[in-house]
């Protein structure tokens, strides 16, 4: 009987209605301020649940980096480094009461930095490598750490889950529909739908959540008294070091921006962030090099 009324027409329309009522109520129960812009999105996980889940992948990754013996926290010069960096911009963050805490990977080879929703900030060793880094100063370094801070103050990572879980949802229903009506056609077009919106849609807004971070963090990093221009600096060396021409034809498919807008759209943003820096009652000494 049960199985009768989800195949029969009138049961298959009344699944899919069920379905789709269901995810229009999580879907309009999700709207949320956001800190830094103050404007109106969807997040289906409160701070607290960030902290929570941070933790957790953090209290992953260390394990998995023990596993692998990858140096934590054993530079201590290095570690001071990157949490002094990280205190002194987290105290101009729009979202300043999470337990941030910055973590030193002596990896020399892995040249990566990244947040974890929560506040938990990674920095790897590579990112100073003398031949494959990215940074050659202080402010440089504080360019990358103040980029990640945006990325957790943005919450860019439980927002891409919140949008990335509805439309997938709406299109399982889709295709399961299709499925149950046995019509091929359909099948091929929901799940077509399905791979351009992870391929595309997806990879477009964190694109755009990555330009977010940059200029976030670059206001952050001068109103910490960190030389903003060493933001854009960065992208400019790194632009001038990358082969576009390999790189160009996967460029649609890439989760962040090329190099070269990535400096462009901060010389955008560059006199705001120096006049914030010029404001700053605190200037610090970025210029020197990084500890070797």
């Amino acid at each position: 009987m049960v199985r009768h009324m989800v195949t029969s027409p009138a049961g298959r329309r009344l699944a899919l209605a069920g379905l789709l009522a269901g995810l229009l109520a999580l879907g309009s129960g999700c709207t949320t301020t956001d800190y830094v812009t103050g404007k109106p999105v969807r997040n289906l996980f409160s701070l607290d649940d960030e902290v929570q889940m941070g933790g957790q992948y953090y209290a992953d990754m260390v394990g998995e980096l023990g596993r692998k013996d990858a140096p934590v926290n054993q530079d201590a010069a290095r570690v001071a480094l990157v949490r002094e960096i990280t205190s002194n911009i987290v105290a101009h963050a729009h979202i300043t009461q999470l337990p941030y805490q910055a973590t030193f990977v002596g990896d020399p080879e892995f040249v990566n930095a990244y947040a974890l929703p929560g506040g938990h900030i990674m920095v790897f060793e590579g990112i100073w490598n003398p031949k494959l880094g990215l940074v050659r100063t202080v402010d440089e370094l504080a360019a990358v750490v103040a980029h990640e801070i945006a990325h957790v103050n943005c919450r860019h990572s439980t927002e891409a889950i919140t949008r990335q879980m509805l439309p997938n949802l709406l299109l399982t229903g889709a295709l399961v529909w299709a499925t149950l009506e046995e019509d091929d056609d359909m099948q091929l077009l929901f799940g077509g739908l399905m791979l351009v919106h992870n391929g595309l849609i997806v990879t477009r807004y964190s694109r755009r959540d990555e330009l977010e971070a940059d200029r976030v963090g670059m206001m952050y990093m001068a109103r910490a008294g960190y030389d903003p221009r060493a933001a854009p600096r960065i992208w400019q060396r790194i632009a001038r070091a990358s082969d576009r021409q390999t790189a160009m034809p996967l460029s649609i498919f890439s989760t962040h921006p090329r190099d070269d807008l990535r400096a462009q759209e901060l010389g955008k943003h560059l006199p705001e962030a120096l006049a914030l820096y010029e404001a700053a009652p605190v200037k610090r000494n970025g210029t020197r090099p990084l500890v070797p």
